[in-house]
């Protein structure tokens, strides 16, 4: 399909100014999206009570297997959207993403790639510095190298498009608490509160390994280790290092 940035925002804003409530504002952004690629899109937003809802065109089936095994707690797509402010590009088949990934979070992400979900990109629309997640997903089956030339030039159109939906579904219902249209609610209770980068250090604490091997293994100074693991124990109210190690076990953060 040939698409003109320009001209397909354009028109994703006049059809956004024209919708009265969130659900015309989702078509409008399906309308965009599907012409830029995406088989599967979704719009996750997280409410004030740490609730995260989803607009989204996935089936069923996914949804409710989701929800009932509480993926949200593992989801990389979504430590991606709490992390990164960019478009960040995803692999379900090879696990080309740019965080670690634990054991459950790759087998969930392999079933997630029969949603037709293989590749794709996870769009921020709000900073990493408002602790709330807020970030549309882009899923197609492209192959690598298709993938690739096709959103060459693209990125800054999706991001854009993001960010224009988002904020009109704000404007229209600041919590989607009046949308039912593709709307599951995730009362999300055990989110990990501990970053990405804090996981992957207790995780190779966990292996056994000291400060100066983590620092070389994640490219990180020594002093950058030590300063997650002061934050992990802090936040899971460890004592030691050894503690908060047991607790990240216990509560699923890592996987040993």
């Amino acid at each position: 399909m040939i698409t003109n940035s320009h001209n397909d925002l354009f028109d994703l804003l006049n059809a956004l100014d024209n919708s009265l409530n969130v659900s015309d504002a989702w078509q409008a952004g399906l309308v965009f999206f599907r012409k830029y690629g995406g088989n599967q899109i979704t719009y996750a937003h997280e409410r004030q009570d740490g609730s995260i809802v989803f607009l989204t065109t996935l089936p069923d089936w996914w949804m409710t297997c989701y929800l009932e095994n509480d993926y949200a707690s593992q989801d990389p797509l979504i430590d991606i959207g709490r992390t990164y402010f960019s478009p960040t590009r995803f692999d379900t088949k090879d696990l080309n993403l740019p965080i670690s990934v634990s054991a459950p979070a790759a087998k969930m992400l392999q079933e997630f790639a029969e949603t037709g979900s293989s590749s794709g990109f996870v769009i921020p629309t709000m900073a990493p510095s408002t602790l709330t997640l807020s970030v549309f997903s882009v899923a197609n089956t492209m192959e690598k190298q298709e993938f690739s030339l096709f959103y060459r030039d693209k990125k800054n159109a999706l991001a854009f498009a993001a960010y224009a939906v988002h904020q009109r579904c704000q404007e229209l219902d600041t919590y989607l608490s009046k949308t039912d249209v593709h709307l599951t609610p995730q009362k999300n209770t055990h989110y990990p509160l501990l970053s990405p980068r804090e996981r992957e250090c207790l995780l190779w604490l966990c292996k056994g390994m000291r400060n100066d091997a983590i620092a070389d293994r994640m490219g990180i100074t020594r002093v950058t280790v030590e300063m997650h693991l002061r934050n992990c124990r802090q936040k899971l109210n460890a004592r030691t290092r050894e503690q908060a190690v047991v607790t990240a076990i216990k509560r699923g953060f890592i996987t040993p």
